[in-house]
């Protein structure tokens, strides 16, 4: 236990990186004495450390009485449905716990280790992070989680990762769901599950309604044209998302051309990511989308309102000038030009080799 030593040696505060060692449960046990109350320690890796169901229970031991600990990082450490259930129940019976991140990739927790996890979020109220990805809990594990979104548990959770989990259209459809009623969650990774245009139509119909959400992920999903018509549609009513992952895919010229479409009107999107799908680098989906990037969106006319509103959204960076007439047509320029130069737009679109 040469690490245990070290530990005690050098003292324990900031941040403890254990990644790779061979921790194991009797290891586990010991650093849940050293850290059960301790107030300087506020990040812990300890991904692939062989920590097991049984190594799980006594990190779990230690987050029942821990309240400083503020990430914790257990992927790979096949801890299964067990060890989850320790964990997530810690997190539920601890008022005090302050972790604000939690990764339990590929740890091989099924729907009803998901489910345990679910249930933990609607009393936990410190979690903003969760990674679930690579676990494959399928439908049944996404609709657990699903109907945390939609409920009033967790309003802290910003951030939800559940790629690679076998994940289709049905819990697609129960994400959407909870996406509808959730004015919390910013990110949702999906990333290479089975939705399918059945499961993004879903997550387009919850896109119209949800104001919150700035990032979805769903590349690797076999979603084609159709598919991504009705996420463009939905884009005509949604001003929040600023990224967009459509990566490999079977997304082709009408996708493409359609997404160019709302682009040409959506100005908050930023970033869509659309590499290995069926785009010809100079085929019509690629001219439209190159368009997009070309365009400068100068504001030809302007209510007086909005006028009113640039200037004061400006205020700080003009300092004294701020002072000026709000209809100068020179001050109109220059505000027009500060607003395009924040538009960072980034398309990446090549076929597959």
């Amino acid at each position: 236990m040469g690490w245990v030593e070290s530990l005690k040696r050098w003292g324990l505060h900031g941040s403890v990186d254990l990644q790779s060692e061979r921790v194991g449960p009797i290891g586990a046990g010991q650093l849940s004495n050293l850290l059960a109350h301790n107030t300087t320690v506020h990040n812990l890796d300890l991904r692939e450390t062989l920590l097991g169901p049984d190594g799980a229970r006594h990190i779990a031991r230690m987050l029942m009485t821990n309240t400083r600990l503020e990430t914790l990082d257990l992927a790979s450490n096949a801890i299964e449905d067990e060890g989850a259930t320790a964990v997530a129940r810690a997190l539920k019976d601890n008022p005090n716990v302050c972790l604000v991140k939690l990764e339990l990739q590929r740890n091989g927790i099924s729907s009803e280790g998901a489910r345990e996890i679910a249930e933990a979020l609607r009393h936990n109220t410190s979690i903003e992070y969760l990674g679930l990805a690579f676990n494959g809990f399928g439908d049944a594990g996404a609709s657990h989680v699903a109907q945390v979104l939609g409920s009033d548990g967790n309003r802290q959770l910003r951030h939800l990762d559940l790629g690679f989990n076998g994940v289709c259209a049905k819990g697609a459809t129960a994400l959407a769901q909870g996406l509808e009623r959730n004015d919390w969650l910013e990110t949702l990774e999906l990333g290479y599950n089975a939705i399918t245009d059945a499961g993004v139509m879903a997550l387009a119909s919850s896109v119209r309604l949800n104001t919150v959400l700035t990032s979805l992920g769903v590349p690797s999903n076999g979603i084609s044209d159709s598919g991504v018509q009705e996420l463009a549609t939905a884009l005509h009513h949604n001003s929040s998302l600023l990224h967009i992952g459509l990566s490999s895919n079977r997304i082709g010229e009408e996708g493409a051309k359609n997404l160019a479409s709302v682009l040409m009107l959506n100005h908050a999107l930023e970033t869509l990511y659309l590499e290995e799908n069926e785009v010809k680098e100079d085929g019509e989906g690629a001219a439209a989308l190159n368009q997009v990037l070309t365009n400068t969106y100068r504001a030809r006319s302007l209510c007086s309102e909005k006028q009113l509103a640039i200037c004061m959204a400006t205020h700080e960076r003009l300092g004294d000038q701020s002072a000026l007439n709000v209809l100068d047509h020179n001050m109109l320029q220059e505000v027009c030009k500060y607003a395009h130069d924040r538009i960072r737009r980034h398309i990446q679109y090549y076929p597959r080799t």
